[in-house]
């Protein structure tokens, strides 16, 4: 069956030495397939116990690559894509099988120095040509060896991660709140991965990255993209489970498991090393902490509001989390409203600026006292008269008074506005 391909093969070599050494390789390039794959039996672990289907994967797969090797020996062309791509599926059925990258390798390595023997054998090396003709096949054939085995690592870590078809699988139903399912558990036992039981969702959006996962990107996309990847699953480091990592519509995507609420602190801060180890503007989006795999679809949407206030308002090295910004996020859509609150700040911070008075720092002070007096001249370090006398300035500058509830709501959300614009201004 594979005969009319062989003679094919055969013809494009060129004539002389060359033609010599690869026809007597062809003639026993069966042999050589067996040899090959005796060799994967006696050096490899676990390769001793494979099935029929298996070796006759690995036999035909030798076969595959002997032909393409010789039908390019004269042309000297790139190994044809048609080998890389069945190499990329072979490698993918092992990642599946639960053989190693190592065990991977380690055959292309020794079908190698298996072609490469066969080809000493083969060539009459006191013939000054076919010596030629022997080192010109040995550089084709490392040459192939190390193109096909790249292709066949990228393909196994990539069936391991998001860019494979489990991973893809895993990381769609956990999105869409089907953690639950049976079939979540048992992709994540495929992948080995441990999987918590509460989430926080990461959100990482480099500048100028595509939104359509479907879109071809170019070389250099893809490697920020994987610089991102590689950061996030360095710098992002859950106790309770595995971290998964993921591109989602041009984001970078981390399921981290986090047991308690009191984990967003550690996840903010990974977050803010996240970004510091980047040598690309990124902006980050984090969801609140969410009971239960079901809510990790609530905790996606909420870090996608994030992540989009954060690369609109420019705010950097930090993760924006929707709590923290959810005056930016009410107010996008209502020009007139933040026109307001602005318009609402705007006297004291010149009134601060005309007169070195602290008059917005008295505010913020006030409110994050719960409008208590003492405390706010304690966190001041003023008399509680002082408090009472900057209260009153506020309310003749603003219009508002701070002891109006409902004033002192458009105060806070004025101060809040004037926060979030400050931050985006110095983190840009």
């Amino acid at each position: 069956m594979r005969e009319p391909t062989t003679r094919a093969a055969l013809t494009r070599v060129k004539d002389g030495a060359l033609h010599a050494v690869v026809k007597r390789i062809l003639v026993r390039r069966e042999e050589l397939a067996r040899l090959a794959v005796e060799r994967y039996r006696e050096e490899i672990v676990g390769f001793q116990i494979v099935d029929e289907s298996d070796l006759a994967e690995a036999l035909d797969f030798v076969l595959l690559n002997i032909e393409s090797l010789v039908d390019g020996l004269d042309r000297d062309e790139p190994v044809p894509e048609d080998l890389l791509e069945t190499a990329r599926e072979v490698a993918a059925r092992r990642a599946h099988r639960g053989v190693s990258l190592e065990s991977i390798m380690h055959q292309g390595r020794l079908w190698g120095q298996t072609v490469w023997e066969s080809v000493l054998a083969a060539a009459r090396l006191d013939r000054p040509e076919e010596r030629e003709a022997a080192l010109e096949i040995a550089g084709r054939l490392w040459r192939h060896v190390d193109v096909v085995s790249t292709a066949m690592a990228y393909a196994y870590l990539d069936e391991m991660t998001d860019r494979g078809l489990l991973g893809r699988d895993l990381l769609d139903a956990l999105l869409a709140g089907r953690g639950d399912g049976e079939q979540v558990s048992r992709l994540a036992r495929m992948l080995h991965r441990r999987l918590g039981d509460n989430h926080v969702v990461v959100l990482v959006r480099g500048d100028g990255m595509p939104e359509d996962d479907g879109r071809l990107v170019s070389l250099a996309t893809r490697v920020a993209i994987d610089h991102i990847i590689e950061a996030a699953r360095t710098h992002l480091r859950p106790t309770a489970g595995s971290l998964l990592v993921g591109i989602r519509q041009g984001d970078v995507v981390a399921l981290y498991p986090a047991s308690d609420p009191e984990e967003l602190d550690a996840v903010r801060r990974e977050c803010a090393e996240l970004s510091g180890a980047l040598a690309i503007d990124v902006s980050i989006g984090m969801s609140g902490w969410h009971r239960g795999r079901a809510a990790i679809a609530t905790a996606y949407a909420e870090a996608r509001e994030a992540v989009e206030i954060a690369a609109g308002t420019g705010i950097r090295g930090r993760a924006v989390v929707l709590d923290d910004v959810l005056v930016d996020h009410m107010l996008r859509a209502s020009p007139h409203a933040r026109r307001i609150l602005k318009e609402t700040l705007r006297p004291l911070i010149e009134y601060d600026r005309a007169h070195r008075a602290e008059l917005v720092q008295t505010l913020r002070a006030y409110l994050s006292a719960a409008t208590n007096l003492t405390q706010s001249a304690r966190l001041l370090t003023v008399h509680p008269n002082t408090v009472v006398y900057r209260l009153r300035r506020i309310r003749e500058l603003s219009g508002r008074d701070p002891h109006a509830m409902e004033d002192l709501q458009i105060l806070f959300l004025a101060l809040k506005l004037s926060e979030l614009s400050s931050e985006a201004s110095d983190d840009s």
